[in-house]
């Protein structure tokens, strides 16, 4: 079994969500943590560092996260002066969003549609063949939403039947009827 099918099979009770929590009384959560922005490790390792993309991590909701790109690029020099003076680079605490409390599956909306659209296939690309993951399936939802919609028909049933088919035939089953 490879790494990639071990991962795509993965299910929700495999993930340790909150890795933190385990650690809280060894090491209390602090301001730094929030840090965003650029991070290196001597000259030659320099690194984007979004803590917004692991919100889940440290018990809140999970949003979609910016885009890497909206982080300014920095000189080895500004990036110490910006580490150093961190707490200007901190998100703030009304930005953290909302506690997930018990449920750390919790998201805000679009996020599984932004994880299979645009982090997930950069992470692991399909290959010719391959069967769709789970995470695809809202995708295939807001894809023929967005097709009803362009139609000015939205049809519930139509949709529900659809990716049915749709899911069936990638797995090579006969049509299952309504």
């Amino acid at each position: 079994m490879t790494y990639r099918s071990l991962l795509d099979s993965m299910q929700f009770d495999d993930v340790i969500w909150r890795p933190y929590e385990e650690h809280k009384e060894i090491q209390g959560f602090e301001e730094i943590f929030w840090y965003s922005g650029w991070v290196m490790c001597g000259v030659v390792r320099v690194y984007r560092h979004f803590p917004e993309r692991v919100r889940r991590q440290y018990g809140y909701v999970q949003n979609v996260p910016r885009h890497p790109t909206d982080v300014v690029e920095l000189r080895p020099d500004q990036i110490v002066l910006t580490f150093l003076d961190f707490c200007i680079y901190t998100i703030k605490e009304p930005d953290w969003g909302e506690p997930a409390g018990r449920e750390t599956w919790q998201m805000e909306d679009d996020c599984v549609l932004w994880y299979s659209r645009v982090s997930h296939p950069l992470i692991l690309p399909l290959l010719s063949g391959d069967l769709l993951r789970p995470a695809n399936e809202e995708q295939i939802i807001a894809q023929k939403c967005e097709q009803y919609e362009a139609r000015s028909s939205l049809d519930t049933y139509d949709i529900v039947t659809s990716v049915v088919a749709y899911a069936d035939e990638q797995l090579g089953q006969e049509a299952m009827s309504p």
